[in-house]
Protein backbone atom coordinates (compact mmCIF):
# COMPACT_ATOMS: atom_id res chain seq x y z
CA UNK A 1 0.00 0.00 0.00
CA UNK A 2 2.92 2.05 -0.24
CA UNK A 3 3.88 3.71 -3.76
CA UNK A 4 7.33 4.43 -3.08
CA UNK A 5 8.39 0.85 -2.15
CA UNK A 6 5.62 -0.98 -4.31
CA UNK A 7 7.57 -1.31 -7.55
CA UNK A 8 10.80 -2.42 -5.57
CA UNK A 9 8.71 -4.91 -3.95
CA UNK A 10 6.89 -6.18 -7.14
CA UNK A 11 10.39 -6.21 -9.01
CA UNK A 12 11.87 -8.70 -6.07
CA UNK A 13 8.91 -10.54 -5.84
CA UNK A 14 9.00 -11.35 -9.97
CA UNK A 15 12.38 -11.82 -9.95
CA UNK A 16 12.20 -14.79 -7.41
CA UNK A 17 9.10 -16.40 -8.98
CA UNK A 18 11.18 -16.45 -12.30
CA UNK A 19 14.55 -18.29 -10.10
CA UNK A 20 12.07 -21.16 -8.84
CA UNK A 21 10.22 -21.31 -11.87
CA UNK A 22 6.64 -20.42 -10.53
CA UNK A 23 3.95 -17.23 -11.76
CA UNK A 24 3.00 -15.07 -8.99
CA UNK A 25 0.77 -11.96 -8.93
CA UNK A 26 1.33 -9.23 -6.95
CA UNK A 27 -1.92 -7.47 -5.61
CA UNK A 28 -1.46 -3.31 -5.36
CA UNK A 29 -3.71 -2.22 -2.72
CA UNK A 30 -4.86 0.94 -4.75
CA UNK A 31 -8.42 0.28 -3.13
CA UNK A 32 -6.79 2.88 -0.21
CA UNK A 33 -9.85 3.50 2.31
CA UNK A 34 -11.17 6.63 1.45
CA UNK A 35 -12.87 9.09 4.39
CA UNK A 36 -16.91 8.11 5.26
CA UNK A 37 -19.52 10.35 6.20
CA UNK A 38 -19.90 8.35 8.97
CA UNK A 39 -16.70 9.03 10.34
CA UNK A 40 -16.00 10.71 13.66
CA UNK A 41 -12.65 11.57 14.73
CA UNK A 42 -11.74 8.47 16.46
CA UNK A 43 -12.71 6.41 13.54
CA UNK A 44 -10.70 8.79 11.34
CA UNK A 45 -7.45 7.83 13.59
CA UNK A 46 -8.28 4.44 13.90
CA UNK A 47 -8.27 3.73 10.14
CA UNK A 48 -4.70 5.40 10.12
CA UNK A 49 -3.49 2.87 12.71
CA UNK A 50 -1.68 -0.44 12.31
CA UNK A 51 -4.75 -1.68 13.33
CA UNK A 52 -7.15 -0.30 10.83
CA UNK A 53 -4.47 -0.40 7.97
CA UNK A 54 -4.08 -4.49 8.50
CA UNK A 55 -7.50 -4.73 8.86
CA UNK A 56 -8.34 -3.16 5.61
CA UNK A 57 -5.12 -5.43 4.09
CA UNK A 58 -7.35 -8.65 5.10
CA UNK A 59 -10.88 -7.40 3.75
CA UNK A 60 -9.07 -6.89 -0.04
CA UNK A 61 -7.05 -9.91 -0.34
CA UNK A 62 -10.27 -11.69 1.35
CA UNK A 63 -12.02 -9.47 -1.52
CA UNK A 64 -10.03 -10.46 -4.32
CA UNK A 65 -9.59 -13.98 -3.75
CA UNK A 66 -13.50 -15.07 -3.79
CA UNK A 67 -15.49 -12.07 -5.10
CA UNK A 68 -13.16 -11.42 -7.82
CA UNK A 69 -11.42 -14.69 -8.70
CA UNK A 70 -14.06 -17.20 -7.41
CA UNK A 71 -11.67 -19.61 -5.42
CA UNK A 72 -13.65 -21.75 -3.59
CA UNK A 73 -10.76 -21.99 -0.97
CA UNK A 74 -7.16 -19.92 -0.51
CA UNK A 75 -4.27 -19.86 1.99
CA UNK A 76 -3.38 -16.63 3.26
CA UNK A 77 0.10 -16.10 5.27
CA UNK A 78 2.39 -13.12 6.91
CA UNK A 79 5.86 -12.08 6.06
CA UNK A 80 6.68 -13.19 9.46
CA UNK A 81 6.25 -16.49 9.59
CA UNK A 82 7.96 -19.65 9.01
CA UNK A 83 6.72 -22.64 7.87
CA UNK A 84 6.67 -26.69 8.51
CA UNK A 85 8.21 -29.22 5.61
CA UNK A 86 4.57 -30.24 5.86
CA UNK A 87 2.67 -26.68 5.93
CA UNK A 88 0.76 -27.42 2.92
CA UNK A 89 0.34 -30.82 3.10
CA UNK A 90 -1.61 -29.90 6.26
CA UNK A 91 -4.10 -28.10 3.81
CA UNK A 92 -4.27 -30.63 1.10
CA UNK A 93 -5.09 -33.45 3.41
CA UNK A 94 -8.06 -31.90 4.91
CA UNK A 95 -9.60 -29.58 1.86
CA UNK A 96 -12.04 -32.54 1.96
CA UNK A 97 -13.72 -31.82 5.18
CA UNK A 98 -14.84 -29.09 4.11
CA UNK A 99 -17.11 -30.60 1.89
CA UNK A 100 -17.94 -33.34 4.29
CA UNK A 101 -18.68 -30.89 7.47
CA UNK A 102 -20.41 -27.92 6.82
CA UNK A 103 -19.76 -26.61 10.11
CA UNK A 104 -15.59 -26.15 9.50
CA UNK A 105 -14.72 -23.17 7.96
CA UNK A 106 -11.16 -23.05 7.90
CA UNK A 107 -7.89 -24.82 8.45
CA UNK A 108 -4.90 -23.40 10.33
CA UNK A 109 -1.08 -24.14 10.71
CA UNK A 110 -0.94 -22.55 14.39
CA UNK A 111 -1.59 -24.01 17.44
CA UNK A 112 -1.75 -20.88 19.85
CA UNK A 113 -1.09 -23.64 22.95
CA UNK A 114 1.74 -25.94 20.90
CA UNK A 115 4.50 -25.65 23.75
CA UNK A 116 7.19 -28.92 24.58
CA UNK A 117 5.00 -29.34 27.95
CA UNK A 118 1.34 -29.66 25.95
CA UNK A 119 2.10 -31.14 22.42
CA UNK A 120 3.46 -33.99 21.04
CA UNK A 121 1.87 -36.34 18.45
CA UNK A 122 2.66 -34.20 14.87
CA UNK A 123 -0.34 -36.12 13.24
CA UNK A 124 -2.61 -35.39 15.85
CA UNK A 125 -5.63 -32.63 14.35
CA UNK A 126 -7.96 -30.74 16.28
CA UNK A 127 -11.44 -28.73 16.20
CA UNK A 128 -11.80 -25.76 17.67
CA UNK A 129 -13.62 -22.46 17.92
CA UNK A 130 -11.14 -19.91 18.05
CA UNK A 131 -10.18 -18.63 14.79
CA UNK A 132 -6.00 -18.68 15.39
CA UNK A 133 -5.31 -17.22 11.58
CA UNK A 134 -1.46 -17.37 11.53
CA UNK A 135 -0.74 -19.15 8.09
CA UNK A 136 -4.75 -20.43 7.46
CA UNK A 137 -6.79 -22.25 4.64
CA UNK A 138 -10.38 -20.07 4.07
CA UNK A 139 -13.32 -21.45 2.31
CA UNK A 140 -15.01 -18.64 -0.09
CA UNK A 141 -18.48 -19.40 2.02
CA UNK A 142 -16.98 -18.49 5.25
CA UNK A 143 -16.35 -14.95 3.49
CA UNK A 144 -19.28 -14.71 2.08
CA UNK A 145 -20.99 -15.11 5.56
CA UNK A 146 -18.54 -13.05 7.40
CA UNK A 147 -18.14 -9.92 4.28
CA UNK A 148 -21.74 -9.34 5.01
CA UNK A 149 -21.32 -8.75 9.24
CA UNK A 150 -18.15 -7.38 9.28
CA UNK A 151 -18.15 -4.58 11.46
CA UNK A 152 -17.00 -1.20 10.04
CA UNK A 153 -14.28 -0.71 11.99
CA UNK A 154 -12.92 -4.06 13.74
CA UNK A 155 -10.97 -1.90 16.09
CA UNK A 156 -9.71 -5.07 18.40
CA UNK A 157 -8.06 -6.27 14.60
CA UNK A 158 -8.94 -8.01 11.90
CA UNK A 159 -8.26 -11.50 13.86
CA UNK A 160 -11.08 -10.99 16.16
CA UNK A 161 -13.60 -9.95 14.16
CA UNK A 162 -13.14 -13.03 12.78
CA UNK A 163 -13.40 -14.69 15.88
CA UNK A 164 -16.49 -13.00 16.32
CA UNK A 165 -17.69 -14.39 13.25
CA UNK A 166 -16.89 -17.48 13.01
CA UNK A 167 -18.84 -18.03 16.93
CA UNK A 168 -21.51 -16.62 16.00
CA UNK A 169 -22.03 -18.53 13.23
CA UNK A 170 -21.16 -21.65 15.23
CA UNK A 171 -18.39 -22.97 12.75
CA UNK A 172 -15.12 -24.31 13.44
CA UNK A 173 -11.64 -24.36 11.89
CA UNK A 174 -9.06 -27.24 12.01
CA UNK A 175 -5.39 -26.94 13.83
CA UNK A 176 -2.68 -29.28 14.14
CA UNK A 177 -1.42 -30.80 18.09
CA UNK A 178 1.67 -29.15 17.16
CA UNK A 179 2.03 -25.74 14.84
CA UNK A 180 3.10 -25.93 11.28
CA UNK A 181 3.62 -22.24 11.25
CA UNK A 182 5.70 -20.04 13.79
CA UNK A 183 6.51 -16.32 14.21
CA UNK A 184 9.78 -15.33 14.12
CA UNK A 185 9.83 -11.47 13.70
CA UNK A 186 10.89 -9.45 17.37
CA UNK A 187 9.21 -6.87 16.37
CA UNK A 188 6.05 -5.45 14.48
CA UNK A 189 2.33 -4.38 14.96
CA UNK A 190 1.15 -7.32 17.66
CA UNK A 191 4.88 -7.82 18.95
CA UNK A 192 6.06 -5.15 21.55
CA UNK A 193 7.52 -7.09 24.35
CA UNK A 194 10.50 -9.04 24.83
CA UNK A 195 7.83 -11.30 26.79
CA UNK A 196 6.29 -11.98 23.34
CA UNK A 197 9.07 -12.74 21.97
CA UNK A 198 9.73 -15.45 24.46
CA UNK A 199 6.42 -16.61 24.54
CA UNK A 200 7.07 -17.13 20.80
CA UNK A 201 10.13 -18.24 20.79
CA UNK A 202 8.73 -21.48 23.76
CA UNK A 203 5.90 -22.47 21.23
CA UNK A 204 7.28 -25.58 19.06
CA UNK A 205 7.40 -25.92 14.81
CA UNK A 206 6.82 -29.60 13.34
CA UNK A 207 9.77 -30.93 12.02
CA UNK A 208 7.99 -33.42 9.78
CA UNK A 209 8.54 -34.11 6.41
CA UNK A 210 6.02 -34.17 3.86
CA UNK A 211 4.63 -37.68 2.78
CA UNK A 212 2.87 -36.11 -0.20
CA UNK A 213 3.91 -35.57 -4.28
CA UNK A 214 3.56 -32.12 -5.80
CA UNK A 215 -0.30 -33.82 -7.22
CA UNK A 216 -2.22 -36.40 -6.67
CA UNK A 217 -4.08 -37.54 -3.28
CA UNK A 218 -2.14 -36.27 -0.23
CA UNK A 219 -2.92 -37.97 3.81
CA UNK A 220 -0.47 -36.85 5.56
CA UNK A 221 -2.28 -37.12 8.73
CA UNK A 222 -3.70 -40.71 8.23
CA UNK A 223 -7.09 -41.27 8.19
CA UNK A 224 -8.76 -37.84 9.83
CA UNK A 225 -12.49 -38.69 9.63
CA UNK A 226 -12.60 -38.15 13.57
CA UNK A 227 -12.88 -34.21 12.62
CA UNK A 228 -15.79 -34.64 11.17
CA UNK A 229 -18.42 -33.24 14.33
CA UNK A 230 -20.32 -35.82 15.29
CA UNK A 231 -17.61 -38.10 15.62
CA UNK A 232 -15.33 -35.72 17.80
CA UNK A 233 -18.23 -34.99 20.04
CA UNK A 234 -18.17 -37.93 20.72
CA UNK A 235 -14.36 -38.83 21.49
CA UNK A 236 -14.18 -35.58 23.73
CA UNK A 237 -17.32 -36.89 25.90
CA UNK A 238 -16.02 -40.58 26.20
CA UNK A 239 -12.24 -39.17 27.25
CA UNK A 240 -14.41 -36.89 30.04
CA UNK A 241 -16.57 -39.72 31.28
CA UNK A 242 -13.19 -42.04 32.04
CA UNK A 243 -11.35 -38.76 33.25
CA UNK A 244 -9.72 -38.40 36.40
CA UNK A 245 -11.17 -35.21 38.20
CA UNK A 246 -8.74 -32.42 38.81
CA UNK A 247 -10.23 -30.02 41.88
CA UNK A 248 -8.09 -26.86 40.76
CA UNK A 249 -5.45 -25.65 38.93
CA UNK A 250 -2.76 -25.45 41.16
CA UNK A 251 -2.82 -29.08 42.11
CA UNK A 252 -2.53 -29.91 38.19
CA UNK A 253 1.40 -30.53 38.24
CA UNK A 254 1.55 -32.68 40.98
CA UNK A 255 -0.83 -35.59 40.02
CA UNK A 256 0.28 -35.39 36.56
CA UNK A 257 3.44 -36.12 37.18
CA UNK A 258 2.54 -39.14 40.11
CA UNK A 259 0.15 -40.91 37.14
CA UNK A 260 1.29 -40.58 33.68
CA UNK A 261 -0.33 -41.91 31.30
CA UNK A 262 -4.06 -40.77 33.03
CA UNK A 263 -6.64 -38.59 30.69
CA UNK A 264 -7.22 -35.91 33.36
CA UNK A 265 -9.81 -33.29 33.66
CA UNK A 266 -10.23 -29.94 34.67
CA UNK A 267 -13.85 -27.88 35.54
CA UNK A 268 -13.24 -23.92 35.48
CA UNK A 269 -15.47 -21.07 34.72
CA UNK A 270 -14.64 -17.74 33.04
CA UNK A 271 -13.75 -15.96 36.17
CA UNK A 272 -11.01 -18.81 36.90
CA UNK A 273 -9.42 -18.83 33.22
CA UNK A 274 -6.55 -17.19 33.89
CA UNK A 275 -5.15 -19.45 37.28
CA UNK A 276 -6.06 -22.34 34.43
CA UNK A 277 -4.08 -20.88 31.74
CA UNK A 278 -1.07 -19.54 34.37
CA UNK A 279 -1.00 -23.36 35.72
CA UNK A 280 -1.99 -25.47 33.27
CA UNK A 281 -0.79 -24.10 29.86
CA UNK A 282 1.72 -21.34 29.65
CA UNK A 283 5.45 -21.56 30.22
CA UNK A 284 7.91 -19.81 32.58
CA UNK A 285 5.73 -17.27 33.89
CA UNK A 286 4.69 -16.17 29.84
CA UNK A 287 0.87 -16.05 31.05
CA UNK A 288 -0.52 -12.53 30.24
CA UNK A 289 2.46 -11.98 26.93
CA UNK A 290 -0.90 -12.08 24.71
CA UNK A 291 -4.39 -11.92 25.74
CA UNK A 292 -5.55 -14.05 27.89
CA UNK A 293 -8.01 -15.43 25.55
CA UNK A 294 -9.03 -19.34 26.19
CA UNK A 295 -7.64 -20.35 22.78
CA UNK A 296 -7.13 -23.17 20.54
CA UNK A 297 -11.28 -24.41 22.17
CA UNK A 298 -13.60 -26.22 21.23
CA UNK A 299 -16.94 -24.74 22.86
CA UNK A 300 -14.85 -24.19 25.81
CA UNK A 301 -12.81 -27.49 25.81
CA UNK A 302 -8.86 -27.41 25.55
CA UNK A 303 -7.64 -30.87 24.93
CA UNK A 304 -3.58 -30.87 25.39
CA UNK A 305 -0.89 -33.38 26.07
CA UNK A 306 1.05 -32.37 29.60
CA UNK A 307 4.69 -32.97 29.66
CA UNK A 308 3.72 -35.21 26.49
CA UNK A 309 2.71 -38.02 29.68
CA UNK A 310 -1.18 -37.97 30.03
CA UNK A 311 -3.73 -35.44 28.70
CA UNK A 312 -5.49 -32.69 30.15
CA UNK A 313 -9.18 -31.47 29.50
CA UNK A 314 -9.92 -28.13 30.21
CA UNK A 315 -13.47 -27.53 30.45
CA UNK A 316 -15.38 -24.33 30.87
CA UNK A 317 -18.52 -25.34 33.23
CA UNK A 318 -20.39 -22.84 31.16
CA UNK A 319 -20.23 -24.35 28.01
CA UNK A 320 -23.61 -24.49 25.84
CA UNK A 321 -21.73 -27.89 24.37
CA UNK A 322 -22.66 -28.94 28.24
CA UNK A 323 -19.26 -31.40 28.48
CA UNK A 324 -19.81 -32.53 32.32
CA UNK A 325 -22.00 -33.39 34.86
CA UNK A 326 -20.72 -30.25 36.72
CA UNK A 327 -21.75 -27.69 33.96
CA UNK A 328 -23.79 -25.09 34.47
CA UNK A 329 -26.78 -24.19 32.95
CA UNK A 330 -28.69 -20.63 32.35
CA UNK A 331 -31.31 -20.19 34.91
CA UNK A 332 -34.60 -21.09 33.76
CA UNK A 333 -35.96 -17.93 34.31
CA UNK A 334 -33.45 -15.57 32.48
CA UNK A 335 -34.26 -13.16 30.35
CA UNK A 336 -32.40 -10.27 28.45
CA UNK A 337 -32.85 -6.93 29.29
CA UNK A 338 -31.34 -4.29 27.30
CA UNK A 339 -30.34 -1.28 29.26
CA UNK A 340 -30.39 2.76 28.65
CA UNK A 341 -27.15 4.45 28.19
CA UNK A 342 -25.05 5.06 31.15
CA UNK A 343 -27.04 2.33 33.24
CA UNK A 344 -26.02 -0.50 35.02
CA UNK A 345 -27.57 -3.82 34.88
CA UNK A 346 -28.67 -3.88 38.43
CA UNK A 347 -30.68 -1.00 37.98
CA UNK A 348 -31.92 -2.04 34.21
CA UNK A 349 -32.91 -5.60 36.24
CA UNK A 350 -34.53 -3.79 39.03
CA UNK A 351 -36.57 -1.59 36.28
CA UNK A 352 -38.27 -5.22 35.08
CA UNK A 353 -38.85 -6.58 38.62
CA UNK A 354 -35.75 -8.80 38.75
CA UNK A 355 -32.40 -8.83 39.59
CA UNK A 356 -28.86 -9.10 37.50
CA UNK A 357 -26.70 -12.16 38.15
CA UNK A 358 -22.81 -11.68 37.14
CA UNK A 359 -22.75 -15.48 37.18
CA UNK A 360 -25.39 -15.06 34.47
CA UNK A 361 -24.09 -12.57 32.21
CA UNK A 362 -21.42 -15.05 30.69
CA UNK A 363 -24.54 -16.84 29.24
CA UNK A 364 -25.63 -13.91 26.96
CA UNK A 365 -22.57 -12.50 26.14
CA UNK A 366 -23.09 -13.19 22.48
CA UNK A 367 -24.23 -10.95 19.50
CA UNK A 368 -27.37 -13.07 18.88
CA UNK A 369 -28.63 -11.55 21.93
CA UNK A 370 -27.52 -8.29 21.19
CA UNK A 371 -29.09 -8.05 18.12
CA UNK A 372 -32.31 -8.39 19.59
CA UNK A 373 -32.21 -5.60 21.38
CA UNK A 374 -29.83 -2.89 19.90
CA UNK A 375 -29.88 -2.38 15.64
CA UNK A 376 -25.69 -2.66 15.78
CA UNK A 377 -25.49 -0.90 12.52
CA UNK A 378 -21.68 -0.94 12.77
CA UNK A 379 -21.41 -5.45 13.15
CA UNK A 380 -21.17 -6.81 16.24
CA UNK A 381 -17.35 -6.75 17.64
CA UNK A 382 -14.97 -7.36 20.35
CA UNK A 383 -13.97 -5.19 23.37
CA UNK A 384 -12.15 -5.45 26.75
CA UNK A 385 -14.48 -4.39 29.84
CA UNK A 386 -16.83 -5.15 32.57
CA UNK A 387 -19.42 -3.43 31.13
CA UNK A 388 -19.99 -5.47 28.60
CA UNK A 389 -21.83 -7.25 26.62
CA UNK A 390 -22.85 -3.78 25.61
CA UNK A 391 -24.12 -1.39 22.19
CA UNK A 392 -22.27 1.98 21.79
CA UNK A 393 -24.70 4.50 20.81
CA UNK A 394 -22.11 7.72 21.19
CA UNK A 395 -21.57 9.05 17.75
CA UNK A 396 -17.88 10.51 19.04
CA UNK A 397 -16.41 6.66 19.77
CA UNK A 398 -14.35 4.47 16.98
CA UNK A 399 -16.81 1.88 18.34
CA UNK A 400 -19.92 4.09 17.11
CA UNK A 401 -23.27 1.73 16.41
CA UNK A 402 -21.39 -1.47 17.10
CA UNK A 403 -22.77 -4.24 19.44
CA UNK A 404 -19.35 -5.79 21.72
CA UNK A 405 -18.97 -8.74 23.36
CA UNK A 406 -15.82 -10.06 25.28
CA UNK A 407 -13.96 -12.82 25.35
CA UNK A 408 -10.90 -11.40 27.47
CA UNK A 409 -12.32 -9.37 30.42
CA UNK A 410 -11.56 -10.39 33.44
CA UNK A 411 -15.17 -10.99 35.19
CA UNK A 412 -18.34 -9.41 34.09
CA UNK A 413 -19.87 -7.00 36.60
CA UNK A 414 -23.33 -6.05 37.38
CA UNK A 415 -22.76 -2.93 38.89
CA UNK A 416 -20.44 -1.62 36.16
CA UNK A 417 -21.56 1.05 33.73
CA UNK A 418 -20.21 3.31 30.51
CA UNK A 419 -21.76 6.46 30.09
CA UNK A 420 -21.35 6.08 26.07
CA UNK A 421 -22.80 2.20 26.09
CA UNK A 422 -26.12 0.49 26.45
CA UNK A 423 -25.43 -2.43 28.34
CA UNK A 424 -27.08 -5.69 27.96
CA UNK A 425 -28.20 -7.08 31.06
CA UNK A 426 -29.06 -10.74 32.63
CA UNK A 427 -31.96 -10.71 34.39
CA UNK A 428 -33.11 -13.51 36.85
CA UNK A 429 -36.10 -13.71 39.41
CA UNK A 430 -35.05 -11.99 42.68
Amino acid sequence: DDPETYEDTSRFVQNLAAEHGVTLTVWPLVEARQPSAKDNEALAKWFKMNTGKIAHHYWVAFERAFQEYGLESAIFVEEDLIFAPDFLALFRSTHWLFDADPSLWCVSGWNDYSFDHSSGDSCRLLRTSFFSGLGFMLRKQAWDHVRSSWPYAPTMGWDYAMRVQLRDAGKECIIPEVSRSHHFSNTGSSIRSAKQVRLMDAMTLAKTPTACGSSGPCHQFGNISYLVSESYDGWMREAIRESKRVDKPSVVHENIEAEAGTVYALGFVHEERISVLDHSIYPGKLNGAIPNDLRSEHYGLVAMRYRQRSWLLLMDLRSPRMWSVESRKPHPKLITVGANRGQNCRNACSDVGMICDNGQMYFVNNCTNLRKHFACEAGCAHQIGPDLPAYVPEDSMDTYQQCLVTYTTGSMNCASYHKNTARLCACIPG
